[in-house]
């Protein structure tokens, strides 16, 4: 059976690639004889044979992803498709209930806990204002937590005024039953965050992880008793603030994408809309400065969920940028504005570190990362040209960073703070991830002589992005290891970023297979080898990390690694793949790193194990489109040498994975 198997596959690809050809020969556009191989042709429309995405029908659930989700690319690679359908179908037979329960969580908490959102799925009774209180712990408790949230959690602390909200806090110790519960359920929400920041949450063992996980689920559910009893839909004061928070509670206790984030971010974009966050306040001249300000920062925050959280459930985003015009924030400390302040203060430089820069450099960032969602997402074809122009608006907005934000070799960090190091790791993260939501369909896309010429630029940016990709998730693998430089930190690697992760990897997964490497094969196996070391070590606690540690093992052996990767294939298929693979050793290897600011990213190795260097994408100078070429981008080459990952790195212990 399993020769027939190959057979068909083998038809398979015989058929699609005269298709293409025929189809090549019947399409003037597709390779006209006017046209030189070597000049692209910008106007030509975009094949969307490869970007229908993928649909998964079960007994109990009608599931649809984009083409640029990591499972629509999966299901793209035949043979992978059907070796998984196999095993499905046989655990299918063999114990329907284990799969049934074999959900994903946060390896800390119950699973039957968080399985589902609260807000959407209630069935407890509603609880007073009163009763919500008496869930609040001691004062001197509250005031850690509080004090953990505002220096450990970046991304969203910047949505809360600090002098504002400390006012408000010394008047609810006074007398607590005079604050809008609405107050009262923010406040849980920040302490349930900090509680999931804390740096127990690795280290703990026994009663102080069940205890942990008795407190999330405690504030989690004082936060919705105190949405339902403020009347939530009604978008009064503090609505918003904790509607996001709650996402974000929901989105950290989960260790795999969750399709209930998806429908939470719904009601907090429409919130958001309802309460014209979408609009810029200086159309309306009664909001103060302090307000003004507030409002832009917290549209950063809903923009950022929705491109983040809606890219993670492979569906379009929710905000149209034709519907908005909120600027961006000005670059001003906290304690630049209050109450009573009536003008505007002059911004300060963005040299300069403040409560709001970072909350900046990643909304230029989302704004080219939306302007690429919608361009993908559109079901009318488009032309090269389209893809070309928002190539270049991604690379203005990362030139446009910060420079406190921009990347610069982790040996040349040490002496900045972890919250700022992982900043520029996550802006770097949305860079490769804007590349390969744009690019990715040309390299999937079954390849002829003329779109080889005209779409190398798409094909090289996609390898180097997903290259570069697996590389950030190396450092965090690295450096959020008890020692390391980010361990405190280590609660910032969620499903979100481990999303792009399993999408990098798919894409490499799937040039292998299809043997489209650009000359570059050994560092290809060479990354794929070092991302499943790194899913093995989560696939504990994420379905998600399993099904890409089987994955990424399934393609490595089918192109010839003789490592035994305990995968089930049988012995003539995998015998017939390594004897028709001729797989070079890699001899004194050396490959350009990325760079930023001229300097190498990874000089040096960091692994805490085993001196080893880091497999490093190729050069990003190569991919500058021709009419940006030489003018000054802030990507240069470093030649660097590099290493092969050991397969000892699977000894290493098990560690949670949350963003």
């Amino acid at each position: 059976m399993s020769g027939m198997h190959d057979r068909l596959v083998q038809l398979e690809r015989l058929v699609r690639s005269i298709a293409s050809k025929s189809n090549a020969s019947l399409n003037p556009d597709s390779n006209s004889l006017s046209q030189p191989a070597e000049l692209p042709r910008f106007d030509k429309p975009i094949d969307e044979r490869f970007d229908h995405g993928s649909m998964r029908v079960t007994g109990s659930e009608l599931r649809y992803v984009g083409g640029d989700h990591w499972a629509a690319i999966f299901d793209s690679i035949a043979d992978l498709k059907d070796h998984f359908d196999r095993e499905e179908q046989l655990k299918w037979d063999t114990s329907p209930d284990q799969i049934q329960d074999d959900t994903g969580d946060a390896g800390n908490l119950d699973v039957h806990a968080v399985r589902h959102s609260l807000l959407l799925y209630g069935g407890y009774r509603p609880a007073s204002q009163a009763e919500i209180l008496a869930a609040l712990p001691s004062k001197s408790a509250v005031d850690r937590y509080i004090a953990r949230y505002f220096n450990s959690l970046d991304l969203i602390s910047s949505a809360i005024h600090g002098p504002t909200f400390l006012q408000e806090y010394e008047a609810f110790w006074v007398n607590p039953m005079s604050v809008p519960v609405m107050w009262i359920g923010l406040l849980f929400s920040m302490i349930c965050l900090a509680v999931l920041a804390t740096e127990a949450s690795d280290s703990a063992h026994g009663d102080q992880v069940e205890q942990q996980s008795l407190q999330t689920n405690l504030y989690r559910e004082m936060v919705v008793q105190s949405l339902i009893l403020g009347e939530y839909t009604k978008s009064g004061p503090y609505v918003l603030e904790t509607m996001i928070h709650y996402v974000y509670i929901e989105l950290a206790i989960r260790a795999d994408a969750d399709k209930d984030i998806w429908f939470l971010l719904a009601l907090e974009v429409n919130l958001a809309m309802r309460m014209g966050y979408h609009r810029d306040p200086s159309h309306f001249p009664g909001i103060s400065p302090l307000k003004s300000e507030m409002r832009r920062r917290l549209w950063v925050t809903v923009l950022q969920g929705d491109i983040l959280i809606s890219s993670q459930m492979g569906m379009p985003r929710m905000i149209s940028d034709r519907q908005c015009d909120t600027a961006e924030p000005r670059n001003l400390n906290d304690m630049d504005l209050d109450q009573d302040t009536s003008e505007f203060p002059l911004p300060r430089p963005e040299t300069e570190m403040t409560t709001v820069l970072g909350t900046i450099a990643r909304r230029r960032m989302f704004v080219a990362l939306g302007t690429i969602s919608d361009l993908t997402a559109n079901v009318k074809s488009c032309n090269y040209a389209e893809i070309m122009r928002a190539d270049a608006n991604l690379h203005e907005a990362a030139a446009s960073i910060p420079q406190p934000f921009k990347m610069k070799p982790m040996t040349a960090s040490i002496t900045d703070s972890p919250q700022v190091v992982m900043s520029r790791l996550f802006i770097s993260h949305l860079f490769y991830k804007g590349q390969i939501t744009l690019h990715h369909r040309f390299v999937l896309m079954e390849p002829t002589s003329a779109d080889e010429d005209s779409f190398l630029y798409s094909r090289k940016a996609c390898l180097d992005a997903s290259l570069g990709m697996l590389q950030i998730q190396h450092i965090l693998d690295e450096e959020t290891c008890p020692g390391g430089q980010l361990h405190m930190m280590r609660w910032r690697v969620s499903s979100i970023i481990n999303h792009q992760f399993l999408t990098a990897a798919m894409i490499l997964c799937s040039l292998l297979h299809r043997d489209q490497t650009l000359d570059r094969k050994e560092e290809i196996m060479a990354t794929l080898r070092s991302t499943r070391a790194t899913w093995m070590r989560s696939s504990s606690t994420s379905q998600e990390a399993k099904k890409a540690a089987k994955t990424v093992s399934f393609v490595l052996a089918r192109a010839g690694d003789v490592y035994d990767y305990g995968i089930g294939l049988d012995v003539e298929r995998t015998s017939a793949a390594m004897m028709a693979q001729d797989v070079p050793t890699n001899e004194n290897g050396s490959n350009a790193g990325l760079a930023f600011d001229g300097e190498a990213l990874l000089q040096t190795t960091m692994d805490l194990f085993e001196a080893n260097t880091f497999v490093r994408p190729g050069p990003l100078v190569d991919l500058t489109p021709p009419d940006q070429q030489g003018s000054g981008s802030f990507f240069d080459l470093n030649k660097l040498t590099n290493g092969t990952a050991p397969d000892e790195w699977m000894t290493m212990d098990s560690r949670g994975t949350w963003w």
